[in-house]
């Protein structure tokens, strides 16, 4: 191991939720005989060695915090802000046909 690589783990409460992040890491990138997986007492332990560019990455997908599901949330939060307020619920219908009708619209007249 190069002297400039440190370690990034993660603990874990079942042996599948540890297997899930050596697979979210082999999807980000990180080589899947690199990650280490080891049992200390009632927990399960996810390490892989890591240089200090890739630390950050190699944290988000131990913790299964990718930017996908970071706008899945955001989208469910915009999704109750529009439920919540019946006037912006109605402008955005409004917005919605308005495109459909223009876009209809432009096909009829080919």
């Amino acid at each position: 191991m190069a002297h400039d690589t440190r370690g990034v783990s993660a603990e874990f409460a079942s042996r599948e939720a540890a297997h899930a992040a050596k697979d979210r890491l082999t999807r980000a990138g990180f080589a899947r005989n690199s990650v280490d997986l080891y049992r200390r007492d009632d927990t399960y332990v996810v390490w892989i060695p890591t240089r200090e560019e890739n630390r950050r990455r190699a944290e988000r997908a131990l913790s299964g915090r990718t930017p996908l599901r970071a706008m899945g949330r955001g989208g469910g939060a915009a999704l109750e802000a529009v439920g919540s307020n019946p006037a912006l619920a109605l402008g955005l219908a409004a917005l919605a046909g308005f495109a459909l009708f223009g876009l209809t619209r432009r096909r009829a007249d080919r």
